[in-house]
């Protein structure tokens, strides 16, 4: 149990955000100075913000502080890219979606007692610091924080193109708008679920033909971003890194562990696995 109030434990997560809103392009100025690109001067700086997090992480003994990091740092770094491009749909997909993943965030935090199941695992087989730590920034910080640059880089390359195919442009807005719709939806219905005002496995709405629509829905997302890209040809293609490492990560380890996770949790998640036959994409129940 965490000893701090849950006003408490507001004031010590989001202070270092505040913080970090107000460095942000005071930062990316100085690193310019010595970088004169701003893919450069946003990596670096999304590393710095991320060593901060970490840090306040260390002092508190708790994790959790840097979870809404991958939810905060885009709204900077592509409004910076945009600046310029007079583009605004995009951005404000960006900054919609960051919005809703915080909202369901906080819906159901608790406050500083709260850390994720997979931390905690890892707390438990590792207990030296002198390990646990350097495990949580390599790999559950600076892993992420590269991986939401990389996410949202094919935006750039947008922001720095004309004349795209239109038709192409025009779906992968709605692409998007749906991904992002898909992932509101899903975590609206499994919230009563994840709040413990319901008990038992969420079988309600997207739901009942996926086991993670959430995740779905979160993966259409970064693939947004790269089809948004492609509608101006093809010589930035490479850009796929960002989507396709996210897709992996969910695929081979997110939604792996998570199923592991909950067959512990629940002895009728079995059950809700041979219904909901699909643990990814919308797909028909199997009843009998």
């Amino acid at each position: 149990m965490s000893q701090y109030s849950y006003s408490q434990s507001l004031k010590i997560m989001l202070i270092p955000y505040l913080i970090i809103g107000i460095l942000w392009f005071p930062l990316t100025i100085m690193i310019e100075k010595h970088y004169d690109s701003i893919l450069i001067s946003q990596f670096i700086v999304i590393q710095i913000t991320t060593a901060f997090l970490f840090l306040i992480g260390l002092y508190y003994n708790n994790t959790s502080i840097y979870d809404i990091y991958w939810k905060v740092a885009p709204m900077f770094f592509v409004t910076y890219w945009s600046k310029e491009s007079g583009n605004i749909i995009l951005p404000f997909l960006v900054f919609f979606y960051c919005i809703k993943q915080n909202y369901t965030y906080f819906r159901f935090w608790p406050g500083l007692q709260y850390e994720d199941y997979r931390i905690v695992a890892i707390k438990q087989q590792y207990p030296n610091p002198l390990i646990f730590w350097p495990i949580i920034y390599l790999g559950f910080e600076v892993v992420p924080s590269i991986m939401i640059f990389y996410g949202h880089l094919p935006l750039y390359y947008v922001f720095n193109s004309q004349n795209p195919c239109s038709i192409a442009y025009n779906f992968s807005i709605i692409f998007t708008i749906c991904a992002i719709s898909i992932e509101l939806i899903a975590d609206y219905q499994l919230y009563p679920y994840r709040s413990k005002l319901l008990k038992g496995d969420c079988d309600v709405g997207l739901w009942r033909y996926s086991r993670h629509p959430n995740y779905f829905g979160e993966c259409m997302y970064w693939w947004g971003q790269y089809l948004c890209q492609l509608s101006f040809g093809f010589e930035n293609a490479w850009t796929i890194v960002g989507a396709a490492a996210i897709q992996a990560l969910f695929s081979f380890y997110s939604i792996p562990d998570m199923e592991n996770h909950l067959l512990k949790k629940r002895e009728t998640y079995a059950i809700y696995q041979r219904k909901v036959v699909s643990s990814f994409i919308p797909w028909f129940r199997k009843e009998k």
